[in-house]
C-alpha cells in the first residue's frame, strides 16, 4: 500500500475564524483539539491546491493550531471555503482510501469512482 494511501485519525475542528494580518492580508485560524497528524497535514495542504479561491494560500501549522495564510482580504467566503476544504479532508479521514469496486472485488466488476 501506497503512503498516499494510508489512513489517519482527524483531529475535531473547535473552531474556524478569519483574522487580518499586518501585511494587507487576512489568514484563517482553525482551532483543532488536538495536534494533526502529519498525513492530515498534507492532505489539508493537498486539498487547498484544489478549493476555489485558496489555490494561493498555503497552511502553517503551530500545535491544535493551523493557521491559512496568503488570503486576500477581499475573498469573500473565506470561513465557508476553508469548511469545504476542511470537510473533504475529515472525510478522507473517517473513510480512509476509495478503493474502486473492481479491485475490492478481483477485477470482475466494473469500475465506479
Amino acid at each position: 500500500m501506497s503512503a498516499s494511501h494510508t489512513s489517519f485519525k482527524a483531529p475535531q475542528v473547535l473552531r474556524i475564524e478569519t483574522m487580518s494580518l499586518d501585511l494587507g492580508e487576512m489568514a484563517v485560524v482553525i482551532e483543532l483539539d488536538a495536534a494533526p497528524s502529519r498525513a492530515w497535514a498534507h492532505a489539508l495542504d493537498k486539498a487547498l491546491l484544489q478549493g476555489e479561491g485558496l489555490e494561493d494560500a498555503s497552511a502553517r501549522f503551530d500545535g491544535r493550531f493551523v493557521y491559512i495564510i496568503g488570503l486576500e482580504p477581499e475573498l469573500r467566503g473565506a470561513v465557508q471555503r476553508v469548511s469545504r476544504v476542511l470537510a473533504v479532508v475529515q472525510g478522507r479521514a473517517v473513510q480512509g482510501p476509495r478503493v474502486p469496486a473492481a479491485v475490492q472485488h478481483g477485477g470482475r466488476q466494473a469500475v465506479h469512482a
